[in-house]
């Protein structure tokens, strides 16, 4: 959650309903399933999927990189 993050707009997410063709249904479903991050790869740190950030060539969850980063600092 960066500083910024509240201020951009957030999707709707669509909702099945009863009377919903199979194509559009399909879709929705697909959505659901898709990772939140904006990278499809694993995070390095707890091997997750839907990462957010590339650091140092690795991918990596927001959340992680700054436990990652600060237990760093601890090291110097």
């Amino acid at each position: 959650m960066g500083l910024f993050d509240s201020f951009k707009k957030k999707e709707e997410k669509k909702e099945i309903t009863p009377g919903m063709p199979e194509e559009e249904r399909q879709k929705v479903l697909a959505e659901r399933d898709r990772p939140e991050g904006k990278y499809d790869e694993a995070c390095s740190a707890c091997g997750g999927k839907g990462t957010d950030k590339k650091w140092m060539g690795q991918y990596w969850h927001k959340k992680c990189l700054r436990a990652s980063r600060r237990a760093a600092k601890g090291m110097v």
